[in-house]
């Protein structure tokens, strides 16, 4: 790569800065959020220095919705374009003084010179599943503000008076009921949206053929990893949840227990966690292997990790597969790498 650009996204604005191969700042500017805004400083960039689309790279990162108008500008203008992770760039960049707009675009840009060999390149594949993500979004806004709404209405509500207790209550409760309703037609939409892809409706029929695999866990999952693009391995996807245990020893001497990774990705890690809890709510291979562990000393949450980790496995292994999930998969998730299964069909939840 001759030229890197890094993006600083924010709501009203984009900040971008130009650097050569050596590190060396070549120019800085502020537009619009907005494609126009976007291409315009391309194509005087491209006239100003020569710059060549196959020789360019340019990096920012994931910003909310807030990206989509810069992402989807660069696919259509076919640059290649890198959308960085935030928690892997903040830890390379040290100790830094100073923070602003101007200077957050200079360090994406040299962050992206420095890491150029471990870019992933955003391409149109991913746009294909911006609408199920920008939906899953909005279902766990709504499951949340429902959950506070239930809150109010179980322990603030009875600590007011009488008759302010029954209007909160009457209100409270009319909010719930909003909420029901626009959770049901949000997550029918999503079925809707998996079903317009072929492949995505393969993959979500099959991982939904694991048991304790729900609705609302195969619809992230396939978000998540980019109709299981993103991940070549079941390993790679445990170590992105968080449920991947990690030896830690230095020399001859043990300095800690076999442990997890704090980075992780807190959604997917909840869900998986969720489905593991009900897998062991009731008779079943994994209750039987909990209740095996336990009893030989294991820690409980221990054992649940192990749970988790075996779900993410046996999703991978019917997708090698190609066909749903059977006790004959076992054997095959197991040559993967280790394997379980799961106990309960779970709902949305």
């Amino acid at each position: 790569m001759e030229h890197y650009i890094g993006i600083d996204v924010s709501k009203a604005t984009l900040d971008l800065a130009l650097i050569n191969a050596s590190g060396q700042l070549l120019a800085m500017v502020q537009t619009e959020n907005s494609t126009k805004g976007l291409v315009r400083s391309w194509r005087r960039w491209s006239k100003e220095f020569d710059l060549v689309k196959d020789k360019c790279l340019i990096c920012l990162e994931p910003t909310a919705h807030y990206s989509d108008q810069p992402l989807i500008a660069l696919v259509e203008l076919e640059i290649p374009t890198w959308l960085a992770n935030a928690s892997d760039m903040v830890r390379s960049l040290g100790m830094r003084r100073g923070k602003n707009d101007q200077l957050d675009a200079q360090r994406i840009a040299d962050y992206a010179r420095r890491f150029h060999d471990k870019a992933r390149r955003f391409t149109r594949d991913h746009l294909r599943l911006r609408t199920l993500k920008k939906l899953l979004s909005r279902r766990r806004l709504l499951v949340d503000r429902r959950k506070a709404h239930q809150v109010l209405l179980k322990d603030y509500n009875p600590l007011m008076p009488a008759e302010l207790r029954r209007t909160m209550d009457r209100l409270d409760k009319a909010m719930l009921r909003a909420y029901d309703k626009a959770i049901v037609e949000v997550e029918a939409m999503i079925l809707v949206e998996i079903q317009r892809d072929p492949e995505l409706q393969r993959q979500y029929e099959l991982v939904l053929s694991v048991e304790s695999v729900g609705p609302i866990l195969a619809a992230h999952l396939l978000a998540l990893t980019d109709g299981f693009a993103r991940f070549g391995s079941a390993r790679q996807l445990a170590c992105h949840a968080g449920v991947a245990p990690y030896e830690f020893r230095s020399g001859s001497s043990i300095r800690g227990k076999t442990r997890v990774s704090s980075f992780a990705h807190r959604q997917l890690k909840t869900l998986l966690h969720m489905s593991a809890v009900s897998s062991i709510s009731r008779s079943g291979e994994l209750r039987a292997f909990y209740d095996r562990k336990v009893a030989e000393g294991k820690g409980a949450m221990s054992v649940l990790n192990a749970i988790r980790n075996k779900i993410i496995h046996r999703v991978y292994a019917v997708l090698a597969r190609g066909t749903p999930y059977t006790k004959k998969t076992l054997a095959n998730a197991i040559e993967c790498g280790g394997a379980g299964c799961a106990a309960s069909k779970g709902g949305w939840g």
